[in-house]
């Protein structure tokens, strides 16, 4: 039995430079993957707020993610192209022709004029 109990002891000081060698091959692996990460968000970070005008488009998927989309900005018509402008200008949304719903929220009638319902103060779009 102590026989056994010496072949054991044997074969795990022969493994434990490689179980060490493994360690720090992984650490360094985990460390290096941490340290691309952090500075992928880095750059992404630096490039979003950039104003140069470089990273626009990554400026526009930023800004509707984090912030008002660009179709709900209010001054950005001269932004969006002849095309778009043209059609957002005759769009129903946009336009102010009369009309009277009730309000989503109390049931109160609102017109066109109304920014907020007169009786439960809802903001109407």
């Amino acid at each position: 039995m102590r026989s056994f109990a010496f072949r054991l002891d044997d074969a795990s000081m022969l493994a434990a430079p490689f179980v060490t060698w493994f360690d720090v091959g992984a650490t360094a692996i985990v460390l290096a993957a941490a340290g691309v990460l952090l500075g992928g968000m880095f750059l992404f970070v630096r490039a979003a707020s950039d104003d140069s005008g470089k990273y626009k488009e990554l400026k526009e998927i930023v800004e509707t993610l984090f912030a008002t989309p660009a179709h709900l900005r209010p001054g950005d018509d001269a932004d969006r192209g002849g095309a778009a402008g043209a059609a957002g200008a005759g769009s129903p949304a946009r336009s102010s022709a009369p009309f009277s719903e009730p309000c989503p929220a109390c049931g109160e009638t609102v017109t066109e004029r109304d920014a907020a319902c007169p009786s439960c103060d809802l903001r109407l779009l």
